[in-house]
């Protein structure tokens, strides 16, 4: 009877890659009329990438491949930033880089697809830092954006279930931005807070596997983060205190992947821990999880054949009880 199969088995045993690189950054600051500070600074990076990429199937339905390529990668990513102290706890500041991931090759991947391409950023920072009532209230802004120029991002091999490869998809931007509230209300007790919003999304031209992805959602990044809580401390004695901390935080909608077919919903996840610290030793008891939230963070598109939803996810970790202790110096 002859024997049929329609997913080709995809093995690389004889593959091996090479990475040397070198990295050097240096940064200088100066003060200006006591209020004014003005940093530059400059990372120089630099990698060789040599590979042995020896694709076959099993079994040999079609024929194998070998390839040796072998590439270097090098750039110069410059930061400058300027803050200014406007008043005694009160700071405004911006900030302009560019970042940098070399490209390489893959161990496994469709043919023609085995070699990417280096990834470039432009980050744009900007914000204000204040402290206020005798410093019982700090209140942080900030706003962000991202430019990425020929992004790097995992997508599946079609032809094999559960593998994954490097390529470029094109441009894309992230922006958004932030906000923290600290705030000591009594002695003792502290309330806190942090809220994002980010929209991410792919530029325009860009592809994925072929597919055009111009204005979808970046992969695996929340609309918003936003979390909210507590902690309580008393001193027992000299050196000892007793403490409780309470947080929620606040995940918003995400998609898996870059054809945005699937995506997590909005969860909360609820944390609490309470303990006993002293000078050189601590003990705590903490629950994670707390209101036992079902969620996926993470998922990965597969073989509809064998995963009928078309993706293979992981459960986050359900409520979880423990103990911590140990030793500081």
């Amino acid at each position: 009877m002859p024997v049929s199969y329609p997913i080709p088995l995809h093995a690389t045993p004889q593959s091996a890659l090479d990475d040397v690189g070198l990295g050097v950054y240096g940064q200088t600051t100066s003060t200006f009329v006591d209020r004014v500070d003005l940093s530059v600074g400059a990372r120089v990076d630099y990698e060789r990438k040599t590979a042995v990429l020896n694709t076959f199937f099993e079994p040999a339905i079609a024929p194998g491949r070998l390839v040796e390529p072998e590439a270097s990668f090098a750039t110069l990513s410059p930061h400058v930033s300027l803050a200014v102290r406007v008043q005694p706890g009160k700071m405004v500041y911006g900030a302009v880089g560019r970042g940098f991931k070399a490209g390489g090759f893959n161990a496994a991947s469709p043919a023609g697809l085995e070699a990417y391409a280096e990834e470039h950023t432009r980050n744009f920072e900007g914000g204000v830092k204040t402290t206020w009532a005798g410093g019982r209230l700090m209140a942080n802004a900030a706003v962000f954006r991202i430019e990425w120029d020929d992004l790097q991002l995992n997508l599946p091999d079609s032809a094999v279930p559960g593998q994954f490869y490097i390529a470029n998809v094109g441009g894309a931007v992230s922006k958004g931005g932030e906000f923290e509230l600290q705030a000591r209300v009594r002695p003792g007790v502290d309330l806190f807070s942090a809220v994002g919003y980010t929209d991410a999304r792919f530029k325009e031209g860009s592809r994925s596997s072929g597919v055009p992805v111009a204005g979808n959602d970046i992969p695996n990044t929340p609309e918003y983060t936003a979390t909210f809580g507590v902690q309580l401390s008393h001193a027992l004695r000299l050196n000892e205190t007793v403490f409780a901390r309470a947080e929620v935080t606040r995940y918003g909608a995400f998609s898996y992947d870059d054809l945005n077919t699937a995506g997590q919903s909005a969860y909360s996840l609820a944390n609490v821990r309470a303990g006993l610290r002293g000078r050189y030793v601590f003990a705590e008891l903490w629950t994670r999880n707390l209101l036992d939230t079902r969620y996926i963070p993470v998922a990965l598109p597969f073989n509809p054949q064998l995963a009928p939803s078309g993706f293979l996810g992981e459960v986050g970790a359900p409520r979880t009880f423990g103990m911590s202790a140990g030793v500081t110096f």
